[in-house]
């Protein structure tokens, strides 16, 4: 007799980003992942989303607390490793809790001030800050599919896409393309990322997608979060967003290029 997988929870999805599922459970809800594109974008942000507390709290684990916070005889640093943890897993906790919300909307109550403002971003903007957090810091495997094989990758994500794909050269403002990659996006459509860096091993990514709706035309526009600059525009049925912790003047020049060569 078949047994049937148990739907995936809210706790499934945050023990797989831990690492802490039991092999038959976690084949059961990686399957899922890959069945569910909604899903599988929402496991990419919470792990983007700890990376970037990691990034940020991870240090604090190391340093000693000051000895006239303590009660006497306590030793310092441990006491504060210990707090340290603390606070930062209930961040991410809260975090995490947040970003995902829209898939579990009965299992969450509230979400933290700044899930709620980033909900009036055009969400493939959103989905494209998440994109670079997630994939850019990877030194082993940043790409699906390496620029040395560029015409494959642009076969591929053309078809998957359903349009004809190409990958600006940003050779002029001294970027080099690593590759690109397939990433989930709306409604059982995909999207393709490019990824660049340049000499200084700095990156941006370019994400870019059908959009579920049509949507009005817009100029280039600007966000910025936790340090990540996103200059994004419409075009018809398509967005287009450029993503990097570089200088805006920088990523504004390079997204006019961008616009040019795709659009222009």
């Amino acid at each position: 007799m078949k047994i049937h997988a148990q739907p995936v929870t809210l706790d499934d999805l945050m023990a797989y980003v831990d690492g802490q599922l039991e092999s038959e459970r976690r084949q059961q809800v990686e399957a899922a992942i890959l069945a569910d594109h909604h899903l599988a974008a929402s496991v990419a942000e919470m792990r983007a989303q700890r990376q970037t507390l990691r990034t940020h709290y991870g240090p604090v684990l190391n340093e000693t607390i000051p000895s006239r916070l303590l009660p006497a005889g306590h030793s310092g640093h441990m006491n504060w490793a210990k707090a340290a943890g603390v606070v930062l897993w209930v961040a991410l906790g809260a975090i995490t809790g947040s970003a995902i919300t829209a898939y579990y909307p009965g299992q969450v109550s509230s979400r933290l001030t700044a899930a709620r403002e980033e909900v009036d971003l055009p969400r493939f903007v959103h989905q494209a800050a998440v994109a670079h957090l997630a994939y850019a810091p990877d030194v082993r495997h940043p790409v699906e599919i390496y620029s040395d094989q560029q015409q494959q990758l642009l076969t591929w994500l053309s078809k998957r896409l359903g349009r004809q794909i190409k990958a600006p050269n940003l050779a002029n403002a001294g970027f080099r393309l690593i590759g690109g990659r397939l990433l989930p996006g709306e409604l059982n459509k995909s999207a393709a990322l490019f990824m660049y860096e340049n000499a200084a091993g700095q990156r941006m990514t370019l994400y870019l997608r059908g959009m579920a709706q049509p949507t009005p035309e817009t100029a280039f526009q600007v966000t910025e979060r936790g340090g990540i600059a996103t200059y994004y525009w419409v075009d018809r049925d398509w967005g287009y967003a450029l993503s990097s912790d570089l200088p805006q003047a920088t990523l504004k020049t390079v997204a006019s290029s961008v616009y040019q060569q795709l659009i222009g």
